[in-house]
């Protein structure tokens, strides 16, 4: 870490535009210990105001912003090189890297930002600079892109002809072993293969391509990216595609434990919320059927009392693990509506077929064979069950669902438990 000269750094104005107010707070209390001449904007045009009326010494800015990006808005200042320009950014774009080249940007860095990297960087190009010579020339900048930017190019038929020492980390595949190759190398078995027609579809329409998109890296580590594909022309013909892609893992891990209970891996409450209403409209459009069911474990109180909540948790994870093996269809939707209770969406099943699917579900938890010895119903763990079967003339609301599948359930129980009984509701 280079020693911080706070006399340099006092006679420097700073521009700093980001249009997300939590990191442009963050950065303004920062930097503020640092300068005494810092103006902070919200949005291009904000910026393009204050440019004219303080001259600042240096601009830091967002290269995405809505309404006006942070490459239109330096080509509208028409700094022509005279200012130091450092570009912060959280998106991979490859139109962006190509521009900010071209202006001959001093720095890229990418977010999250490295507060005191970036106080080290405003001395380096004030002390080195004079602001008048150029830090950082194109060599440069493509060396800090090829070091930091997750970038592939392949030739029009997809195969690799170049990637970024930054890409060749990220996979754990060297350059050597990508060039020469398609991206298939890294390809995930669960990815649809309508993704991929659809791809090829735009891009060779001369189109950019942007998804998300799950791979697989030489480990077998499966990781998450933003991706966009941009098609390189000579002579109004396709010669190249350019792929860049931001790193959405861990985001993507966020999502995941957002929405999934994290002791069954099953969906939790607050995402059948969502999915309900989802289902709810598709099955009008289609004119088709949705199931609800309700389960909850027969004397699960007695089960616990007797054998301790760490073994009535392992009965839980067990009976998740039936439920997802027989709700396998891509519109079954498995949840832990809480505690004991479990709940089951799923669609375009007749109500007899219906009930068959339910009952061979409580038969799989009981032939468990989890020793229950306060059950009265069975010497085994087993769960009782409310379905509601309702076609799309009379779907309303999930309220009024969850409530008849829930009054089903009710029965069951009273009837015996370990049984599943039909809504008299349904259909």
């Amino acid at each position: 870490m280079n020693k911080i000269n706070k006399n340099i750094l006092k006679n420097t104005t700073v521009l700093y535009v980001d249009d997300e107010k939590e990191i442009r707070d963050k950065i303004e209390y920062f930097l503020a210990e640092y300068l005494e001449e810092l103006y902070v904007a919200p949005n291009a045009k904000e910026a393009i105001k204050l440019f004219k009326e303080k001259r600042p010494d240096i601009i830091i800015t967002d290269i995405q912003m809505p309404g006006m990006n942070g490459i239109e808005m330096l080509k509208q200042m028409d700094i022509k090189n005279q200012i130091p320009v450092v570009i912060t950014t959280a998106h991979s774009d490859a139109d962006y890297f190509i521009e900010a080249i071209e202006l001959k940007v001093d720095k890229f860095v990418m977010k999250p930002i490295d507060l005191v990297e970036l106080v080290e960087t405003i001395q380096t190009l004030i002390e080195g600079s004079k602001l008048k010579q150029r830090l950082i020339e194109n060599n440069k900048l493509l060396e800090i892109i090829d070091e930091n930017v997750l970038m592939s190019i392949t030739d029009e038929e997809g195969v690799i002809v170049d990637v970024s020492s930054a890409f060749c980390q990220f996979v754990g595949y060297s350059k050597n072993e990508l060039i020469g190759h398609t991206h298939r190398i890294l390809k995930d078995e669960n990815n649809e293969k309508s993704f991929y027609e659809n791809m090829w579809k735009v891009i060779k329409e001369g189109k950019v391509f942007k998804s998300e998109l799950r791979n697989r890296k030489k480990s077998n580590e499966i990781c998450w990216v933003n991706l966009t594909i941009s098609p390189l022309f000579h002579n109004n013909k396709i010669e190249n595609f350019i792929a860049i892609r931001q790193d959405i893992t861990n985001r993507k891990e966020l999502e995941k434990l957002a929405i999934h209970d994290p002791m069954t891996g099953l969906y939790n409450r607050r995402f059948l919320n969502e999915v309900v209403e989802k289902e709810i409209r598709r099955i009008k459009r289609e004119g088709s059927v949705l199931s609800l069911v309700t389960m909850d474990v027969d004397y699960f109180k007695r089960y616990n009392d007797k054998y301790g909540h760490p073994a009535g948790d392992k009965v839980l994870i067990e009976i998740a693990k039936v439920l997802k093996k027989h709700a396998q269809r891509a519109t079954d939707y498995c949840f832990r509506m809480g505690g004991e209770e479990f709940g089951i969406i799923f669609s375009n099943l007749k109500k007899e077929d219906s009930l068959i699917f339910v009952q061979e579900m409580i038969k799989a938890v009981e032939n468990l064979k989890i020793i229950h010895e306060n059950s009265v119903c069975s010497k085994y763990v087993t769960i009782s069950a409310g379905l509601i079967v309702e076609s799309s003339k009379h779907l309303d609301s999930f309220k009024k669902l969850y409530k008849y599948s829930d009054e089903a359930l009710y029965k069951a129980k009273k009837n015996g438990k370990n049984q599943v009984v039909l809504s008299e509701n349904s259909l």
